[in-house]
């Protein structure tokens, strides 16, 4: 009986039960590799299938935003043209163009992302509205208070006209002499810049449905520009949610890809942004200096994190520094 009662506690029985793991690619590659070799074991429990790896969607973020840097900062030649990318960054960031051309970080990027999207699409409208020739600015044409009907009518033919579609083969085909490259790569940076952000968008929003259909475009861009690791567990993770997971799992799975840690609107967060924010305030912020900086301290103040980042905030917020980075 002692045995039997031994052999049901190192082996339990755990059919009806998962664990979500979320990472990054090498949490996962780790994870494939232990379900590999384990493979051969003779209960679901030592070959670890109750373990559902779920790609971490904010490193996924950061792979999109390193994309839009390879393609349209990393090359020389793409920081030649006045209307490259890189020119932006010279005017909203002058002292930092150094840093862009070489590793700006998720973080940069990503604002980068958000102020130039943003003043490109004002500039998409100015030229738009003023086609008619009623309009010389933008001042004016917001003066003219137009209705809900109109901005969205205005907003579908902008898509359609400044947003890179299945009208740039044609543009690519033709002559070299007939050719606007430069109207090319802006269709083409527009058409990224809102990829972007809108999965930034649903990733804050919570919406679900919205992220896969973001992930679903960034797939071949990841493959295109040689992230084919990205690329392959997106596709297979999209694949096992959508047509491999029993519908109680795929609800699950679902339902644990984004977080609310504070319960706002707008608030959602990936697993992985709240590990990485974890690790940052246990290892970074809070872990000591020099002959401080050990494990036994790290573990020791790791229950203070939060502690420490509330007194942060309410410093930030006493000297009127709230808001200090973009979501």
């Amino acid at each position: 009986m002692a045995a039997s009662d031994g052999s049901v506690l190192d082996s339990p029985d755990i059919s009806e039960y998962v664990i979500l793991v979320h990472g990054d690619l090498g949490t996962g590659e780790r994870l494939q590799a232990a379900q590999l070799r384990r493979s051969i074991e003779c209960t679901s429990w030592n070959r670890l299938q109750h373990i559902i790896f779920i790609p971490g969607l904010f490193h996924l973020k950061m792979a999109c935003a390193d994309v839009i840097w390879r393609c349209f900062i990393s090359p020389a030649a793409a920081r030649e043209d006045e209307t490259s990318l890189m020119h932006d960054v010279a005017q909203l960031r002058p002292k930092e163009t150094g840093i862009y051309s070489t590793k700006p970080g998720f973080r940069r990027i990503h604002e980068l992302v958000g102020h130039a999207g943003t003043c490109r699409r004002l500039d998409c409208w100015r030229v738009h509205a003023a086609k008619d020739g009623r309009f010389g600015s933008l001042e004016d044409f917001a003066s003219s208070k137009p209705t809900l009907d109109d901005l969205q009518t205005m907003a579908n033919d902008i898509c359609r006209t400044y947003v890179a579609n299945y009208q740039l083969d044609r543009m690519r085909r033709k002559r070299e002499s007939e050719r606007d490259l430069q109207f090319e790569n802006a269709l083409l940076l527009n058409k990224y810049f809102l990829l972007y952000e809108e999965l930034s968008y649903g990733m804050n929003s919570g919406d679900i449905g919205r992220v896969e259909t973001c992930i679903v475009s960034w797939i071949p861009i990841l493959k295109a520009i040689g992230k084919h690791k990205y690329a392959s567990h997106m596709t297979n993770f999209l694949f096992n949610v959508h047509f491999v997971y029993p519908p109680g799992l795929r609800h699950a799975v679902r339902y644990h890809i984004l977080i609310n840690p504070t319960g706002r609107p707008m608030k959602w967060r990936a697993v992985d942004w709240c590990v990485e924010l974890n690790n940052l305030f246990t290892k970074v912020k809070n872990g000591g200096k020099n002959s401080n900086r050990s494990v036994e301290r790290i573990i020791l103040e790791s229950p203070l994190v939060h502690v420490y980042r509330n007194l942060q905030g309410l410093v930030q917020r006493s000297f009127g520094h709230p808001h200090v980075t973009t979501n």
